[in-house]
């Protein structure tokens, strides 16, 4: 991933059931990423998110639905 990709990226939200959380994909601008941090910084609806490399991953052709 380099800065200025489109990325999407895991936000969990936690419910009263912990064992079970509801995942939800956002689609991000990526601003930063170091591989020896493992730490995406995304900018996402006018916020830069702080996300663990393991919750993002680049967006790309495959996430399209077809029409």
């Amino acid at each position: 991933m380099k800065s200025g990709d489109m990325v999407r990226f895991r936000r969990l939200e936690h419910y009263s059931d912990i064992a079970m959380p509801e995942e939800k994909w956002e689609i991000g601008l990526l601003i930063e990423y170091h591989k020896w941090e493992k730490i995406a910084t995304v900018l996402f609806n006018d916020e830069l998110l702080r996300l663990p490399a393991r919750d993002v991953q680049k967006y790309g052709r495959r996430y399209l639905e077809d029409s």
